[in-house]
Order: structure tokens, then sequence, then C-alpha cells
């Protein structure tokens, strides 16, 4: 699939994240709206052993993804924390303009019940999805996101791949926008509503 990838790779490697030309003019935000990268046809499955791809988002709220997993030490926690914090900020004023759906790069130690206890600390409406090794590569390299799978190892102690930025995906399964995984939860929260606004 270098055809289809290509492009968005290099776009997300020269750009980097700049501000959006949504109604959020955010540093942290890179806007692909006019372009946005299509929804992967990679199938995966839930925690609760369901058929997942992802054009199975929600119809009628954006759904911001992230490609990480449960045993890493820190920025994989924190994003999740950040993006709790943020669901609880704007869904005292907006509603829910937002769900959360994480893909594990470890799906070795990442079991579903693992994966599924884990989010539950953040949010028990956080989604975990998995697949096998391959396919969560070619899932996370549709979206421009570059990660590898960690090779077996006798030492169960032992980093895996993460995402450093978390898609902002619309109910066609697409990546309208990505931002910056190191983006704190009031700014999230300050950004989503307009681009809710915006993108549905």
């Amino acid at each position: 699939m270098p055809t289809r990838t290509a492009a968005p790779l290099a776009a997300l490697a020269l750009i980097g994240l700049t501000a959006c030309s949504t109604g959020a003019d955010a540093e942290y935000y890179l806007d692909l709206s006019d372009d946005p990268m299509p929804a992967s046809d990679v199938e995966l499955t839930t925690v609760d052993g369901q058929e997942w791809t992802f054009t199975d988002v929600a119809d009628d709220r954006l759904t911001l993804l992230y490609f990480g997993y449960t045993s890493c030490p820190d920025v994989c926690p924190m994003t999740m924390a950040e993006l709790n914090l943020a669901l609880e900020e704007v869904e005292t004023e907006t509603g829910r303009p937002f769900d959360v759906v994480m893909v594990t790069t470890d799906p070795e130690r990442d079991t579903d019940e693992q994966l599924g206890t884990w989010l539950e600390r953040f949010d028990p409406d956080f989604q975990g999805v998995r697949g096998e090794a391959d396919t969560t590569v070619e899932a996370a390299t549709d979206y421009g996101i570059p990660i590898e799978i960690p090779e077996e190892t006798e030492d169960e102690d032992y980093h895996a791949a993460h995402s450093e930025r978390v898609a902002v995906v619309t109910p066609d399964g697409a990546a309208a926008g990505f931002i910056d995984g190191r983006t704190e939860a009031e700014e999230i929260a300050a950004l989503v509503p307009d681009l809710a606004e915006d993108l549905l």
C-alpha cells in the first residue's frame, strides 16, 4: 500500500504540527481537513471480542484515536489521563463531543482483559481494540503513524512503540487532523468543540 501512504507520510514529516484553519487556531494541532487521510480498511477486534473496523466509530461524534500500550511507563498513561480530563471538562458544557479509541501496539502483553481493565481506570467508555502485529502496523501506517511491534523476548519488561500524536477521526473513519501527544487537557478541551463544529 505504498501509493496510499507515501504522500501523507511525507506531508506529516515535512509539515509537522502547525496552526489549524478551523475555528481553533492552535499550534499543537495539524489540520488535514482539506485532504483527510481515508479510513484504514484493517479489521481489528474490541476487548469485548467484537469485530471492529475504523468506520465503526461513532456517527455523531469525533473519535480521538491513539496507538499505544498499557505497559508504557509514561507517555501512554499520560495521554489517556489528559484525554479523560479534557472529556470531563467539555462534557459539562457541551455534552460528549468525542470518543476515545486506543489500538494496542503490544498485542502480546495487552490481552483483552489487560487492555480493557487498564482503559477503565481512565474512563469506562474508552474503547480498546487489538489485532495481530502485522495488521496493527498496517493500520497505523494507513494513518501516517510509524510504529514497530516489539520482537518477542524473554525479558517481559520491554518497551513497545506508541504514537506521538492523537488522530482526530470523523464518522467516516478518516483522520481530519492530529493533536500533538504532549497537549494538555485544557488545550484539548478548548480545541475539540471547535473541531466538532467544523467537522461534523
